[in-house]
């Protein structure tokens, strides 16, 4: 009876090391596969930098009918993820001495009686206060056949005049004029290795901007121009 109990117990082992061990083995090949994939798309992704850069990769449009207008379909010509703005960072001292000249200047703004501009003030240090303390959130930018698709919404190609690239830091940012009034200005953070692939396609729809002599406010705002040789 004893030797019965225990051959049962012995076989009961046995199957819960093999119901284990498949689990386990089952988890390091989901592992494995995972691994497998993102390495396959990060491959996929070198090899379409490669491809626009060397000319392979090209904005393409359907030919022109007659009588017609040409139809060009929003396809997919390189894609990047990035932070979507710039993380401001800054110290406790540094924020309280922007909040103490901000309060002198709502201060000066209620003597004169401008309370639109102390509401427009509030709101901006506000908007500070959050910028600085919450982190940016990682978005999918995508260059198109028909334009900038950022954010959930595209931006065609005769929307956008110009752009050009500039360093903020150490943060590589592209920064695209539009033709309208909000927003006027789309700016992308870029990873170095994706600056000469994105050059590459925008050249071909857009002017590298050329900015001769860049203000100090222009340089805070924006980051330090890149010329068109150093690129």
């Amino acid at each position: 009876m004893t030797k019965a109990k225990n051959n049962k117990f012995k076989n009961e082992l046995e199957q819960l090391s093999q119901i284990i061990s498949g689990e386990v083995g089952l988890r390091k090949r989901e592992e494995s596969l995972k691994k497998a994939k993102e390495e396959a798309i990060e491959n996929q992704k070198t090899i379409r930098r490669k491809s626009i850069v060397k000319g392979k990769t090209k904005l393409e449009q359907d030919p022109i009918l007659e009588d017609e207008k040409p139809v060009v379909q929003n396809i997919k010509l390189f894609e990047w993820e990035a932070p979507d703005r710039y993380e401001f960072k800054f110290n406790n001292k540094g924020f309280l001495i922007i909040v103490a000249l901000a309060l002198l200047f709502i201060l000066l703004l209620a003597i004169l009686r401008n309370y639109f501009l102390m509401g427009s003030l509030v709101a901006l240090l506000f908007l500070v206060y959050v910028a600085g303390t919450t982190s940016p959130q990682v978005v999918k930018h995508r260059i198109t056949a028909r334009g900038f698709d950022t954010g959930g919404r595209l931006y065609e190609w005769f929307l956008l005049k110009n752009f050009y690239f500039t360093r903020k830091d150490k943060q590589l940012m592209l920064l695209v004029e539009t033709s309208l009034r909000l927003p006027a200005m789309l700016m992308f953070l870029v990873n170095d290795k994706d600056m000469e692939a994105i050059f590459v396609l925008l050249q071909e729809k857009l002017l590298y901007k050329d900015i001769r002599k860049q203000g100090r406010l222009e340089k805070m705002n924006y980051g330090k121009y890149i010329p068109l040789e150093k690129i």
